[in-house]
């Protein structure tokens, strides 16, 4: 009789053990797919603002249109004292960048996602104003204001090849 009910004892806690850890693991999986999804959605919200017909017009005419000599040439043709509205195409580009830097950074997003996305939108704005935003960090001693899109420009600069 006692060794009837050791044994039904017993099977009871492993039972029970085996119940925790299945639960543990369904648990873990679908963290793992919460995880998942919520970068396809984020990824997805990205995509959708990125092609706006706005923020395309924008970053098409910042990067493709505008010409400038060096910096001074620039704050004189886009800068916000003289030119507010045009110089906020270029800071809402600019801010672009920094969010989706911010975000390959804290892996929200995956950079090679992001990099068959907008690569060639980042290569070409930061490459073209650089010496930009490194004038607009002199007031604060700071050579980078946007941390973020220099951090996304390096990024997506050493997943690409040179092209010669």
């Amino acid at each position: 009789m006692l060794d009837i009910q050791t044994s039904i004892q017993t099977i009871s806690i492993v039972i029970t053990m085996l119940s925790v850890t299945f639960g543990v693991v369904i648990g873990i999986v679908q963290f793992r797919n919460l995880v998942k999804t919520r970068r396809i959605q984020l990824y997805t919200e990205l995509f959708n603002r990125l092609t706006e017909k706005e923020t395309l017009r924008n970053f098409t005419e910042v990067v493709k249109v505008w010409k400038w000599k060096d910096p001074d040439d620039f704050f004189e043709k886009y800068g916000p004292e003289k030119h507010p509205d045009e110089f906020g195409k270029f800071g809402s580009s600019l801010a672009h960048l920094e969010n989706i830097g911010l975000f390959v950074k804290e892996k929200l997003v995956d950079r090679e996602w992001v990099a068959n996305l907008v690569g060639y939108m980042v290569l070409e704005f930061w490459e073209k104003y650089e010496p930009i935003i490194v004038k607009l960090g002199e007031p604060f001693n700071n050579s980078c204001i946007t941390p973020m899109a220099k951090y996304l420009y390096e990024q997506i600069k050493s997943m690409r090849p040179e092209v010669s």
